[in-house]
C-alpha cells in the first residue's frame, strides 16, 4: 500500500511538475512539499494547517483530497499537538474546507460570519461618517443664511428713510421778503442747509423741499411763504425758528 508521500510524489512526477513549480502554483513552501512527499509531517505546524496544505496539494495533483486527509488522520494527525507558533507567521495558501477547530484550540469562525461582522462594522462607521458630513453641511448652510440675511436687513433699514423721502412728491418752497430780512432754511432729515442769507424787499427765493424744514427768520412779519403756489402763514412776527412740514 502506497504512503501519502508516495502518492503525492508519483502524481507530481506523472504531471511533469517540479517541487518549485508546485510551490509557486499552490503557494505552499517547497520544503513543506518535500517533507510531505517524504511522508514526513513533522513541520511544526498545527494539524489543521497540515490538512489544509495536503488538501490543496492533492487537489492540485488531481488526487482525491478527502482520501489524502483521511490517510493523514489515520497516522494520528488528529492527536498530534505541535508547539504553538505565532499566528502572524505566513504558512501559505491553506484549504480550510473542514469543520475542525482553530489552531488555538478554540472554535473556528466561518468565513461567512467573519464577512458579515466586517460588513456590519463598515456599515456602522459609514453611517457615523455620513452623519458627521450631513451635520457639517447643515452648519455651513445655517452660517450662510445668517450672514446673508444680516446685511440685507441693515441695507433695508438704511434705505428706508431715503426711499420714503424719494416717494414723496417734489415740492417747491418760495420765500418772498415783504421787507428786508434774513432767513435760514435747514432740511430736518439730514441737517442740510438749503438756504442761508438775506432777502431784500420784494426779493424771492425758491427752494426744493423734501420732507420737513426748519426755518429761522430774523423778522417773521417781513416774510411770506408759498409751497407749490399755496400760501403758508409765518407763525412768528419777530426772530425765531419754526418747522414746516
Amino acid at each position: 500500500m502506497q504512503t501519502i508521500g508516495e502518492k503525492l510524489e508519483e502524481a507530481r512526477k506523472r504531471k511533469g511538475i517540479s517541487i518549485r513549480e508546485a510551490a509557486e502554483s499552490t503557494k505552499i513552501r517547497g520544503d513543506y512539499l518535500q517533507k510531505f512527499e517524504a511522508n514526513s509531517f513533522d513541520v511544526d505546524l498545527p494539524p489543521l494547517y497540515i490538512r489544509g496544505f495536503l488538501r490543496s496539494y492533492a487537489r492540485y495533483l488531481d488526487l482525491e483530497p478527502d482520501r489524502i486527509v483521511s490517510d493523514y488522520d489515520a497516522l494520528g494527525g488528529r492527536e498530534r499537538k505541535p508547539a504553538r507558533r505565532e499566528t502572524r507567521e505566513v504558512y501559505g495558501r491553506v484549504d480550510f474546507n473542514e469543520t475542525a477547530g482553530s489552531p488555538e484550540g478554540g472554535e473556528a469562525i466561518p468565513a461567512g460570519d467573519r464577512s458579515a461582522q466586517e460588513q456590519a462594522v463598515m456599515l456602522k462607521y459609514g453611517l457615523l461618517l455620513g452623519g458627521a458630513v450631513v451635520a457639517i453641511v447643515v452648519v455651513i448652510l445655517l452660517i450662510n443664511v445668517l450672514f446673508s440675511r444680516s446685511p440685507a436687513k441693515t441695507s433695508g433699514s438704511a434705505q428706508g428713510p431715503t426711499a420714503t423721502v424719494q416717494a414723496e412728491a417734489a415740492q417747491t418752497l418760495t420765500l418772498t421778503a415783504i421787507d428786508a430780512t434774513r432767513v435760514k432754511v435747514v432740511q430736518d432729515l439730514d441737517g442740510t442747509v438749503l438756504f442761508n442769507g438775506a432777502l431784500a424787499r420784494a426779493e424771492s427765493k425758491s427752494i426744493k423741499k423734501q420732507g420737513k424744514l426748519l426755518i429761522t427768520v430774523e423778522a417773521g412779519k417781513n416774510l411770506r411763504m408759498e409751497v407749490n403756489g399755496r400760501n403758508y402763514p409765518v407763525p412768528i412776527d419777530g426772530y425765531g425758528r419754526f418747522g414746516l412740514d
